[in-house]
């Protein structure tokens, strides 16, 4: 892959970074408002408790995210941006295009996700961009 194509992908992942970053910095603000606020009635608690555990789980997928993000932007400096972490094959352009964090090739997944105990990896459930 060109220098040039490979700064657009940088580009790209360092987007998603501050996106993902920002939305934690969100959350975790929201979490410290809500949790100084005082609690009106039992079904207030509840509905806190419901958010508080939902935000939890949207923040560990955002982890994972990052943490994809933050090892695409290694593997770049190592020069082994877009390789297949199972098979060591290239990873086409125009999935990397859709999920530049990518870590596997489709046909790669593919079989992950046919057998799941093969492998302890796991890719983010969507591919779109955020």
């Amino acid at each position: 892959m060109n220098k040039n194509k490979i700064a657009q992908f940088r580009t790209q992942l360092e987007s998603v970074r501050s996106e993902l970053l920002g939305e934690v910095e969100k959350s975790n603000q929201f979490m410290k408002e809500s949790e100084t606020g005082q609690i009106a009635d039992i079904s207030d608690d509840a509905a806190r408790t419901y958010n508080r555990q939902l935000e939890g789980e949207l923040g560990e997928q955002e982890w994972k995210k990052l943490k994809q993000v933050e090892l695409a932007i290694k593997k770049m400096d190592d020069g082994e941006y877009g390789v297949c972490a199972q098979c060591e094959e290239t990873i086409p352009e125009a999935r990397l295009k859709i999920v530049p964090y990518t870590e596997f090739c489709t046909q790669c997944l593919e079989e992950m996700e046919k057998n799941p105990k093969a492998t302890s990896v796991t890719e983010p459930d969507s591919f779109e961009e955020n």
